[in-house]
């Protein structure tokens, strides 16, 4: 029985020591993206209209400076700001505040304009940072 337990606890102890630890780091130009791509914004009602947030993210390391973002909204989208949704902050502009990966876009439904379901398409400009060929556009689903 001796014999058995001394080379088991051997190799569980070579198993336990030997093992390199990895640590998975972001290599590629810093790029920014949306997140969701696709998402669905229900009206709700008049007392408790409904509401979608959309993210920015950056995709790399955080940076010292705030990083101001522009995008623009779709000739093909079938959804008008101020008719069917309202969005926070100013329209077109979002700031990914320094020392942080992202930021958020919130899209608030009028539900009294919404008989019938509506699309926003937004589309992020490339600035100061490159935008994620994949993910530089976000479509949203009003109903």
């Amino acid at each position: 029985m001796k014999r058995i337990q001394f080379p088991a606890i051997l190799m569980l102890l070579l198993f336990l020591f030997s093992c390199k630890k990895y640590r998975v780091e972001y290599d590629q130009p810093s790029q920014l993206e949306f997140k969701p791509i696709t998402a669905t914004l229900a009206k709700g009602t008049s007392a408790a209209p409904g509401s979608v947030t959309i993210l920015v993210q950056l995709v790399g390391p955080q940076r010292d400076a705030d990083v101001n973002v522009e995008y623009v909204v779709d000739p093909a989208s079938t959804a008008v700001s101020g008719t069917h949704y309202t969005v926070s902050g100013t329209a077109g502009k979002i700031t990914i505040p320094a020392h942080s990966s992202s930021a958020q876009i919130v899209l608030t439904a009028i539900p009294a304009n919404l008989d019938a379901a509506k699309k926003l398409i937004l589309t992020l400009k490339d600035g100061t940072l490159p935008v994620s060929v994949n993910y530089k556009t976000s479509t949203i689903t009003l109903q």
